[in-house]
């Protein structure tokens, strides 16, 4: 079935390589490519067995694992740890979160030789996957290896759980390279088992990224925040995370909000950059005045010129939305209105804001539901409903700041799966390291 699966895959990348070339050809430098094939820095070579690799592909996952990493830094001290990420904004996020790791690189791609480059280098004794990057070659290798494979903060949306029975029995074969599973919710428990997970190996350890704490990015943040006060530019709403398709309806609504507050700003940061000139184009055909976050004059002393007249501000730069829901008077989680599954809404509520979204949040239902229950947050229909509520609750200062309050809460009452998923991840090694010492 690896034979297969490495064929099917090798077809894909040939199909899929010119436009991933095309999307990458600006964000990864030479070197970097050949750490997609396995060849990582010479500093990262380990004479001996005990590193730690932990793979977090993105953004959302390397801030889930900050506190989780740190704890394990000070858990292990003789281990050193080492971050793959696939896109360079989660990898942004690692050099700027963690700073201190033994070494980050880019995941190599999942051929055999490429994978088993890479561990033959660090020498892994433990790979903890984030979320759910099941790369069938990655966790053959390492289980081969002697490597204990751990997935922390797992989980499987509809779509992902869907497309993964239809390969049930390899789905059983791939899942039994790995000793722990760290699920989400009760949930994910049983589609990992009814996958075939081993026995005994899935358990609920909860949601880590309701411990991860945004970060405050300091001097942006500041003097953003100066500037729209001098400007007199309040209230603020956020459009974060935005999908295809999405941004017509968001500035729709925004029309009708703006119309009763004419002195209010519009944050719009769409999910993907490689979007950012098609939003550009989609602000100008709607003659909607915009700046945008990479042409600001951010000299103390201009930078309140530049939000004179602007409706929006058009963020298109990469790990700076976080540190900017501390602004919000309201936060608005994109790829909602749209069916795209929505956007993790943990966030805004660490900084206890306003939060809306729409009916699309499939990816992140059991965390919407959680705020549904408890009130805090608000599901909007449409355009015109997600209009209707933001008007609504701007006027009732009190009533938006007891949803904000009860968000902050059940980030609160959620917190205990670093704790959980650490005491797993002991209990591996621990086991690991008997094993060897008994061998």
């Amino acid at each position: 079935m690896y034979l297969v699966y490495s064929f099917l895959f090798t077809l894909g990348m040939l199909f899929a390589a010119p436009y991933y070339l095309w999307r990458r050809r600006r964000e990864m430098r030479a070197g970097q490519w050949r750490e997609r094939f396995g060849f990582l820095p010479d500093s990262f070579r380990q004479p001996t067995r005990g590193a730690i690799w932990m793979h977090a592909v993105s953004v959302g996952e390397t801030l889930a694992v900050v506190g989780l990493v740190k704890e394990l830094q000070q858990m292990f001290p003789e281990r050193p740890i080492f971050l793959s990420h696939v896109t360079p904004a989660g990898r942004e996020a690692g050099e700027g979160r963690l700073p201190s790791v033994a070494g980050r690189f880019y995941l190599p791609l999942d051929w055999r030789g490429s994978v088993r480059r890479a561990i033959e280098h660090i020498r892994p004794e433990l790979l903890i996957i984030v979320e759910t990057e099941l790369w069938p070659n990655l966790l053959h290798a390492a289980r081969e290896s002697g490597a204990r494979v751990v997935m922390v903060n797992a989980r499987l949306s509809d779509r992902s759980f869907r497309r993964y029975r239809l390969a049930r029995g390899f789905m059983r074969n791939v899942l039994g390279n790995v000793n722990k599973i760290c699920a989400q919710t009760a949930r994910d428990v049983e589609r990992f088992t009814s996958l075939g997970a081993r026995d005994g190996s899935v358990v609920l350890a909860g949601n880590l990224k309701f411990e991860a704490q945004p970060p405050r990015l300091g001097e942006f943040t500041g003097m953003l925040k100066a500037a729209l006060e001098r400007a007199q530019r309040t209230p603020v709403m956020v459009a974060a995370s935005t999908m295809a398709g999405e941004e017509p309806l968001v500035l729709q609504a925004w029309e009708k909000i703006r119309a009763a507050h004419p002195e209010a700003l519009l944050i719009l940061a769409p999910r993907h950059p490689a979007r950012f000139e098609e939003v550009a184009g989609i602000l100008k055909d709607a003659g909607i005045s915009f700046v945008r976050r990479s042409t600001l004059d951010l000299r103390d002393d201009r930078v309140a010129e530049e939000f004179t007249a602007p409706q929006v501000l058009l963020l298109d730069s990469i790990g700076e939305l976080a540190g900017l829901f501390e602004l919000a008077d309201a936060v608005f989680m994109g790829g909602s209105l749209v069916p795209t599954g929505g956007h993790n809404v943990l966030e805004p509520a660490y900084w206890s804001k306003l939060i809306l979204f729409g009916p699309h949040m499939e990816n992140f239902r059991d965390i919407a539901q959680l705020f549904l229950e408890a009130e805090a947050a608000v599901e909007v229909r449409d355009a015109a409903h997600l209009a209707e509520v933001v008007l609504k609750l701007w006027k009732d200062d009190a009533a938006a700041r007891q949803l904000g309050e009860r968000a902050r809460q059940v980030l609160d009452r959620e917190s205990g799966a670093t704790r959980r998923t650490l005491e797993q991840i002991r209990e591996v090694l621990e086991v690991r390291v008997a094993t060897r010492a008994g061998a």
